[in-house]
């Protein structure tokens, strides 16, 4: 199997050779699709919050690029993810176009959908992305004793100083920096992790 690659060398076949060799062979579309799942399942699943909606513009996405895999085009390392996120975004496109024009509300209140232009699409991502990063905070947050938990909320999401924190707390000033310090350090681990 390796000789049908060209691999010259490398262990890996390229997604260029892949998607090439996809037009013949199903497997080399599965180690396709087994490199780049993870990566376009959560695409979908931070822009859309739920997972099986996820699954299924996932599975769209893998469709369309099965199908149009002889025009993909080599444009050097990255290519392969490029192309498939130029798929997904089409395909979140569609789902978002497809949803205004079932909106009852708007039907009820006899509002036109608005389309959205390229730009208001990136903001509305943005807005996800950042919604999601601020559900995986709070989730690090819960897993902090409770103790350095309020110290860092009260210091960083409430914008208290030191010695408000430790009024707040009943501590001293010296223990209330030690308890944001000590949870900053765990939150980053949960969060980088």
């Amino acid at each position: 199997m390796s000789g049908f690659f060209d691999t010259t060398g490398r262990d890996e076949p390229t997604d260029y050779e892949l998607l090439r060799n996809s037009v013949t062979d199903p497997e080399a579309f599965g180690q396709f699709y087994d490199r780049h799942f993870k990566m376009v399942m959560n695409f979908f699943c931070r822009r859309t919050s739920d997972p099986h909606q996820a699954a299924d513009l996932t599975a769209e996405t893998f469709a369309k690029a099965l199908l149009s895999c002889h025009r993909f085009q080599d444009r050097g390392e990255g290519s392969g993810p490029k192309w498939l996120y130029g798929i997904a975004r089409h395909e979140l496109s569609g789902m978002y176009r497809k949803h205004r024009v079932r909106n009852s509300a708007m039907e009820k209140l006899r509002i036109s959908a608005i389309p959205l232009d390229d730009y208001s699409l990136e903001r509305i991502e943005r807005l996800i992305d950042a919604h999601a990063d601020i559900t995986q905070l709070r989730a690090a947050l819960n897993t902090l004793p409770r103790s350095q938990a309020d110290a860092v909320t009260l210091r960083i999401g409430h914008d208290l100083s030191f010695k408000e924190v430790a009024s707040r707390l009943g501590c001293s000033t010296a223990a209330a920096r030690v308890r944001v310090s000590r949870g900053m350090s765990r939150l980053t681990e949960a969060i980088c992790a």
